[in-house]
């Protein structure tokens, strides 16, 4: 990590927190690689926050599904809570991520006593249970680590903090400031255009928050 005009390391002993977009196990391995701080959510974070699904702790336990958690895996057979094999089907990519999907035979989920909290009826029909295992390609999983640090309450709630600091400013500036598109080419000059903006949005902050001192509405 390069140093900042002599000083000190701009990201060092900070906590960078970042869109579930760039929620990956590569992501994660580099940002560890490097020594910093992260915290980004998995795309499922939400769904496994009660606050989102339902506020009846009675509701989201009856509606709670079985979890990768819940199934038996090794490297030999999969079986899922009710004890039926998983056959291996293929190699997928899914969230930035690669691993191996097995699914269970149709006939064994219809016939399932556990079926309502193992998978959702579609048209009303019944699906084959499919269950997605990460390939373990380093030493720790940090993708897990992820997730579990995301559901702690804690790190919830300094999470949400994330949509009052940063969204306001990335809808003013291409709203109000109208840069919706940059307008120039390679990755130096984009960065100038998009610091020339941000100095342009920093300044109004700080007119308005002067007006404000003095007594003078802002404009």
């Amino acid at each position: 990590m390069k140093k900042v005009a002599g000083k000190k390391e701009p990201l060092k002993n900070a906590l960078v927190q970042g869109d579930t977009g760039y929620f990956s196990e590569e992501n994660l391995q580099e940002a560890a690689k490097r020594r910093i701080k992260v915290l980004i959510p998995d795309q499922q974070f939400r769904q496994r926050d009660p606050y989102f699904t339902e506020k009846n702790n009675e509701k989201v336990e009856a509606k709670k599904k079985f979890t990768q958690g819940d199934f038996i895996y090794d490297k030999k057979k999969n079986l899922c809570p009710a004890g039926k094999v998983l056959e291996y089907k293929c190699d997928v990519t899914l969230r930035n991520n690669s691993g191996k999907q097995y699914r269970a035979k149709s006939g064994d989920c219809a016939n399932c006593p556990l079926i309502d909290k193992c998978i959702i009826k579609r048209g009303g029909k019944n699906t084959a249970r499919t269950l997605y295992v990460i390939d373990k390609k380093y030493e720790n999983n940090l993708s897990e680590k992820m997730r579990e640090k995301i559901d702690d309450p804690a790190y919830r709630e300094l999470y949400s903090r994330r949509m009052q600091i940063i969204e306001p400013v990335f809808s003013n500036i291409t709203y109000c400031k109208g840069m919706d598109r940059f307008t120039l080419r390679t990755k130096e000059k984009v960065n100038t255009q998009w610091q020339l903006y941000c100095i342009v949005y920093n300044i109004r902050k700080c007119m308005n928050a002067l007006a404000m001192k003095m007594g003078v509405r802002g404009n």
